[in-house]
């Protein structure tokens, strides 16, 4: 983590600051409480759908202004619940889904001296222009469009203040988290540390601006010799600690399919252009841009795929990826005991479960008649009915490959713009065979894979089934586990 932004902060909130931020959030959300206890007494009297829908609404938007005004940690609350269609009335989920594109911009009037601060000098000095209207805002951050030596460019700075806010809102939190397990001890408290936890671990690593310079300047040079694919570079001359100098790129959003098609661009070949960068990002390299959301894609017209916001990256363990390269070529030339034994090296199965239960279950696993084009809640039912026959082979994901999965879910969110139920394995299969082929001939050595066997594994793939159905059912399989 970032020294700029350690628990020191934590340390120096002053008990009466404390108590009027508590008196703040609570002021913030009365309103909100308000309605929906009105809401759920009108449910309780039976009241019609329709009397319940408006307060539905106000109560949504009164939920989501609240979340803006009050800042970093409930924007983020916020955008959590606002994928949770399971979780949420649509209201509520429509709302909340706004914070994902912008939240109420900080005024020019209070970003000009905070960026002559940073640059130590006054701002038309930095820049030979600067637009006073950002780009985009989020809950940390904000982006304005500029320019420098004569090169159009976008300056990402952290929102003024946004660490010591979230220090004085972590300490109410947690305070309110004790104060309910004294209350009442019998509650999940600590889940709500956890979530907590996730939230102030993953603002360290967003708002670490220098390291996202270092992760923008890595991923462009890895991603340099792929055909269709552009990362922008970086400015070091405007770089802080809480300021990121980028080159502008023009385009649309992914999510803006009409645009899209009315340039004549096949959406079908962009996503598995898209899946295929993820694919190879995580195969070959085993560092990845571990973000992507809609607002993080940019297509051009002539469809280059342009990445953007590098705060967030993962990497796929070296040992991981050799281990996945092992099991693809044992799998692919029928090697059972090896697949077995991959399985085992990778921690998926703990060393005391029953081997020949475990060779069994691969047998079954591979027969598993599981069709492309069911959808996922198909062969995820398909394959839970399977491991109900195995109650001895206790599975466990490595954090890693789970990150890795869970990836699959959000691009096929980027993909349903195009086409609602579009399915990584059954729809991107193009892309996903030629970052496996690549993987293949290119991938962690495994000591006895002659340049031939690789040559002869990607014979096998069989123009990228045997790689779309391998993927496919260890997608499926660490979904379920994840569960």
């Amino acid at each position: 983590m970032p020294s700029s932004i350690t628990t020191g902060h934590l340390k120096t909130v002053r008990p009466l600051r404390l108590l009027v931020r508590t008196l703040t959030i609570v002021a913030t959300l009365i309103p909100v409480w308000w309605l929906v206890a009105c809401r759920l007494l009108r449910a309780a009297l039976r009241a019609s759908p329709a009397r319940l829908s408006p307060l539905d609404e106000r109560a949504a938007q009164r939920l989501r202004e609240a979340c803006e005004r009050l800042g970093v940690i409930f924007v983020k609350l916020g955008q959590l619940l606002g994928v949770r269609a399971d979780f949420l009335p649509p209201p509520y989920v429509a709302q909340l889904a706004r914070l994902q594109d912008s939240v109420t911009p900080v005024p020019f009037r209070v970003v000009k001296p905070a960026l002559e601060r940073e640059f130590g000098m006054p701002l038309h000095l930095a820049f030979e222009a600067f637009e006073e209207t950002p780009l985009a805002t989020a809950s940390i951050g904000q982006v304005h469009r500029a320019r420098y030596a004569g090169r159009e460019v976008v300056v990402k700075f952290l929102r003024p203040d946004t660490r010591e806010l979230l220090a004085l809102d972590l300490r109410v939190l947690r305070f309110w988290a004790r104060l309910g397990r004294r209350i009442d001890p019998r509650r999940q408290w600590d889940l709500i540390d956890d979530i907590l936890d996730a939230i102030e671990a993953g603002f360290f690593e967003e708002a670490d601006f220098a390291a996202e310079r270092e992760h923008a300047e890595r991923l462009r040079e890895q991603l340099a010799g792929m055909p269709g694919v552009y990362v922008p570079y970086t400015v070091p001359a405007r770089c802080t600690p809480n300021v990121l100098t980028l080159e502008f790129c023009s385009g649309v959003r992914i999510a803006n399919v009409e645009q899209i098609r009315a340039w004549g661009l096949d959406g079908d070949a962009l996503l598995n252009r898209l899946v295929e960068l993820y694919a190879r990002m995580m195969l070959l390299d085993g560092y990845y841009h571990a973000d992507p959301h809609p607002g993080n894609f940019l297509v051009q017209p002539d469809g280059t795929l342009v990445l953007l916001d590098f705060g967030l990256v993962r990497e796929l363990s070296e040992p991981t990826r050799r281990t996945l390269y092992t099991a693809a070529r044992a799998a692919l030339s029928g090697d059972i005991g090896r697949v077995v034994e991959c399985l085992y090296a990778s921690g998926m199965l703990p060393p005391d479960a029953p081997r020949a239960e475990a060779e069994r279950f691969v047998v079954a696993f591979a027969r598993l008649s599981v069709a492309f084009n069911q959808d996922t809640r198909g062969r995820v039912t398909a394959l839970e009915d399977l491991l109900r026959g195995y109650p001895n082979l206790k599975f466990v994901i490595p954090p890693d490959l789970l990150y890795a999965f869970r990836l699959v879910q959000m691009l096929e969110g980027v993909a349903s713009n195009f086409r609602p139920g579009w399915n990584v394995v059954a729809d991107g299969g193009q892309g996903l065979a030629a970052a496996f082929t690549a993987f293949l001939l290119d991938g962690p050595p495994e000591g006895s894979a002659s340049p031939f066997d690789r040559f002869v594994d990607t014979l096998r793939l069989g123009f990228g089934t045997a790689a779309r159905t391998l993927v496919d059912r260890l997608g499926i399989l660490v979904r379920v586990l994840a569960r």
